[in-house]
């Protein structure tokens, strides 16, 4: 990058790093100023920098700012769930490293590696890209200086006329005056210069690793050998495990379908194991994964596939039993935010699961990628639009009153 890009960055990121310290003295909630603000300045701070330097770029990358928007402004103005604040933390970074891989490179694809990619931005290099700041104080820098400090008398002047003149703005510089006020106290100082800084460096080093990282997109990590007597073993042994449970649970419905089992209660009969049963589909779903991305069997072993099927077949009649439980639950004591969360993420598990088993008899020509994404994505944003109190409240006011 030439000098002139460079300065551009140091400059709009300074600013946008003042602008955050600034908030920080605001009376808004801390997640807020220190977390989903920051964002919102980085998106706009970033593409005004892509755009400003003539950053070539693929604008099909865009898309990602729809889900990215979404989220933000869902937990801006809807009540959310602790769980959906917490997982913010984790999707939006993330996100946001999909946004900016795809706008630098045509040929970006997400792959089971992208944890590892999103971390060649936030941590990566983050005081050595400093060396990047050469920034030479020139005539026009002095000059700026200069008529700062002249203006200075002409504003106080101005600004006391103006205040005596109209009592609403005068109450409104007293609200300005306040938060200047907290940012030069002297208690306040030293936690203005740490976030000042600390968003400078952070914002400073991810924009350079974005321009750094511009050709080197991660490659597919290669398949490895996996002893194929022992994977038969294993496949074998859980799907036993799996037909035991159906017996079981077939003995437990038989002339009770779409009514509970004799001698429950719907809060038992739900609540009997149901997170264990999630848990055991995640499982699953973790195991399967590693046979079809991790080991090459599928393609040199047949029974490998037939028993993987097997474990999908059983992985999805678990998701099957879960909507079962829930479904009984909740047309009792309607919806509650968990509730929905749970609904939603059984069905991302089913559209995945049923991909999954097009992968793995469909000769593996297809790139599920591109169905995975968006399934993953779609079910995080509506989990933030519906999962919270507002939405609850009135779906279940609707039905009340059906």
């Amino acid at each position: 990058m030439n000098k002139e890009s460079l300065r551009n960055i140091f400059i709009s990121i300074l600013i946008s790093a003042v602008a955050i310290m600034i908030m920080s003295n605001m009376e808004i909630s801390f997640y807020n100023k220190y977390f989903l603000y920051p964002v919102l300045i980085q998106l706009a701070t970033y593409i005004f920098l892509i755009n400003k330097n003539k950053i070539e770029v693929n604008e099909k990358g865009y898309i990602y700012l729809i889900p990215i928007l979404l989220i933000i402004f869902g937990t801006l103005f809807l009540t959310q769930d602790p769980s959906n604040i917490v997982l913010n933390i984790f999707i939006i970074p993330t996100l946001l490293s999909f946004l900016y891989f795809s706008l630098m490179n045509k040929e970006f694809k997400i792959t089971g590696n992208f944890l590892k990619l999103s971390l060649k931005l936030y941590p990566k290099k983050l005081f050595s890209n400093l060396s990047n700041i050469k920034i030479n104080i020139n005539k026009n820098i002095i000059y700026v200086i200069a008529g700062l400090i002249i203006s200075v008398p002409f504003i106080l002047v101005i600004m006391s006329l103006l205040r005596s003149a109209d009592l609403y703005f005068s109450s409104f510089t007293d609200s300005l005056n306040s938060l200047f006020e907290n940012i030069f106290d002297i208690d306040n100082v030293k936690k203005n210069i740490i976030v000042l800084l600390f968003y400078f460096i952070s914002l400073y080093s991810t924009f350079i690793n974005i321009i750094n990282n511009k050709e080197n997109i991660e490659e597919p990590q290669e398949k490895k050998d996996f002893n194929e007597i022992i994977s038969n073993t294993v496949l074998i042994m859980i799907n036993l495990v799996y037909v035991l449970f159906i017996i079981s649970e077939t003995s437990k419905l038989t002339g009770n379908f779409l009514e509970l089992p004799e001698k429950y209660t719907y809060a038992e009969y739900a609540r009997e194991g149901f997170f264990q049963l999630l848990l055991v589909t995640f499982i699953n779903i973790g195991i399967i994964f590693f046979y079809i991305y991790k080991t090459a069997l599928l393609e040199k072993n047949k029974s490998v596939k037939k028993l993987l099927g097997l474990l999908i077949t059983f992985t999805i009649i678990l998701i099957i039993n879960s909507f079962y439980r829930m479904y009984l639950y909740m047309h009792t004591f309607g919806f509650t935010i968990l509730r929905t969360q749970v609904i939603l993420y059984l069905i991302m598990e089913l559209i995945l699961l049923i991909v999954i088993i097009k992968k793995v008899f469909s000769k593996l020509k297809h790139d599920e990628s591109s169905i995975f994404t968006p399934v993953m994505i779609t079910t995080y944003v509506l989990n933030i639009l519906i999962c919270n109190e507002e939405v609850i409240t009135f779906i279940n006011r609707l039905i009340n009153k059906g």
